[in-house]
């Protein structure tokens, strides 16, 4: 029994640590392409998986910033950053969504593919509306 939670122990200290580290998706991962449109059914059914998962902890604009994502110690992604979200494929964030890391659930068991798709299909309309509702200030000449 004291073998066990020991392991237990150890296998949470590697985890939280692993937590501190950049999350990076495997390449055959980052290759998968989204095999739905962004329609306006897409878009509605993302939507609503997004509010009723994802908003708690990222926001209900995807800032990061949900009631919940205001105080776990590891912050939400913010998906209007567009260095972050530039940096990340389709495919990254269907697989980050279906793996979890630290406070991010594993959705795999609870959403379907098609549900995942259609919630990578919303979070990337949440980084348009963003940059549309911010657009970069003119540089000087």
């Amino acid at each position: 029994m004291l073998a066990l939670l020991a392991s237990s122990a150890f296998v949470a200290r590697v985890a939280a640590a692993d937590d501190d580290k950049p999350w990076v998706a495997p390449d055959a991962a980052k290759q998968v392409k989204n095999p739905l449109p962004s329609n306006p059914d897409n878009l509605a059914a993302g939507g609503q998986l997004y509010h009723e998962n994802c908003a708690p902890c990222h926001g209900d604009t995807g800032k990061g910033d949900g009631d919940t994502g205001k105080i776990i110690k590891k912050k939400p992604a913010n998906f209007t950053d567009d260095k972050l979200m530039s940096a990340e494929t389709d495919g990254s964030i269907f697989w980050k969504m279906g793996e979890g890391r630290g406070p991010m659930p594993s959705w795999k068991d609870e959403l379907s593919d098609k549900e995942r798709w259609q919630l990578v299909v919303f979070i990337r309309k949440l980084g348009k509306d963003a940059a549309a509702a911010n657009p970069p200030a003119p540089k000087d000449k």
